[in-house]
């Protein structure tokens, strides 16, 4: 059962950074962050495994994992709903994160604003996403370290291959392709279902597809019928 904290209406859109590029990435003004591929903003969604839960003055801290590396997660009082999530969910399990990052001495940590448990395929999918992502952003930056390629390549061979897999992923990226380039990045949710069955993917793929990208919090609804990417 997934257990959610923190709304999402109203945020600023997350750069997906694998756990590698997060430990690299740099703090800027008004609290914004440039990672060494160029993605920048306040926010940062990320999936991994959750390997640690512990509390210590006040604060909840987590420890995370993708094929890429660890990442810290931090709340404070502040967070109170995230870090319920957190102490709620029993390691080792996936989890999704949102939130924003914070310099803790040497590291960067996330300070969560969402938790959400989910399942080995969500956790897939966000790592084929984010690996996409990636690599687009390579290709623009010439002085990217030479290891974030290797990183990506690790990221990718972490992924299990399962049946309609393939179908199911097609159908995620006509869904976001078409949320990235509709006005404000909403369209209506029959439009998109039936953009994705024009396609030849089929309507109960592209259901499902969209079920995930809600359930992973890359979209959400903010009124009946009409879907918002993040």
């Amino acid at each position: 059962m997934n257990m959610r904290s923190g709304g999402l209406i109203g945020l600023d859109a997350a750069a997906r950074l694998f756990a590698g590029e997060i430990a690299m990435t740099t703090l800027i003004a008004d609290g914004s962050f440039l990672s060494p591929t160029g993605a920048s903003g306040r926010r940062i969604f990320f999936t991994g495994a959750l390997t640690s839960v512990s509390s210590d003055g006040g604060r909840v801290r987590a420890r995370l994992a993708d094929p890429t590396g660890t990442l810290t997660v931090v709340a404070g009082w502040r967070e109170a709903a995230a870090a319920s999530a957190l102490q709620a969910i029993e390691p080792p399990a996936f989890v999704a994160v949102s939130g924003m990052p914070a310099a803790a001495g040497s590291e960067m940590v996330i300070v969560p604003e969402m938790v959400v448990r989910v399942e080995r395929d969500v956790r897939d999918t966000w790592v084929l996403r984010t690996a996409d992502l990636t690599l687009s952003r390579l290709e623009c930056v010439a002085a990217a370290p030479a290891d974030l390629a290797q990183m990506v390549r690790t990221a990718l061979h972490s992924v299990q291959d399962a049946p309609g897999r393939s179908v199911l992923l097609d159908a995620r990226a006509v869904l976001v392709f078409l949320l990235e380039e509709a006005p404000g990045r909403r369209a209506a949710e029959e439009t998109l279902l039936a953009a994705v069955e024009e396609r030849g993917l089929g309507r109960d793929a592209a259901g499902k597809a969209l079920a995930k990208l809600m359930e992973e919090g890359e979209c959400y609804m903010p009124s009946t019928g009409q879907v918002k990417l993040i």
